[in-house]
């Protein structure tokens, strides 16, 4: 998983607005938050305005604002937005034999990073508790890989009756 530039410049524009609240972030601000151009970044808050992330507002007193609360700009809406290739399931017809598999694993890992990136918002960015809540997400990542490697193992000592003497020995 790969983010293009593009994304990353739109998360770190969408930042710099969470940041301020109520006040208007003039787009050369936004530029030097971003480390981007400012030609650069106005193609990506053209796209966030089109995608109803940010509110833009032209003149001597204009600049950006989020559209909605932080709170309720989803990771998994903005990247979604900015890099749909990265989130949605492959559209092509259902293969056979290894590939099929193979394409069924990559949709379900496409599957657990939207679960994992909705979990957290524009908010989550700019504020301390994010930290708390990735770590959460990973005992619970843990503790499902922990519970599969157990499955797996119980299974193998009850196919194999030499492991199982090993074991009850």
């Amino acid at each position: 998983m790969r983010l293009t530039r593009q994304s990353e410049i739109a998360v770190a524009i969408l930042a710099a607005c969470a940041r301020r609240p109520g006040e208007q972030l003039p787009t050369s601000t936004a530029a030097r938050e971003a480390a981007a151009s400012k030609a650069h970044t106005a193609k990506v808050v053209h796209l966030l305005v089109h995608g109803g992330f940010l509110v833009a507002t032209r003149g001597r007193r204009g600049g950006l604002r989020l559209a909605k609360p932080a709170e309720v700009i989803s990771l998994s809406g903005v990247l979604q937005h900015m890099q749909p290739e990265l989130i949605e399931s492959s559209d092509r017809a259902p293969r056979r034999g290894t590939h099929g598999h193979l394409d069924m694993i990559a949709d379900a890992a496409r599957s657990i990073v939207t679960a994992l990136l909705d979990r957290f918002t524009i908010a989550d960015l700019v504020t301390r508790p994010a930290i708390h809540r990735m770590a959460c997400a990973d005992c619970h990542l843990m503790k499902a890989q922990h519970s599969a490697a157990a499955a797996t193992s119980a299974r193998s000592r009850q196919q194999s009756p030499k492991n199982h003497v090993l074991h009850n020995g």
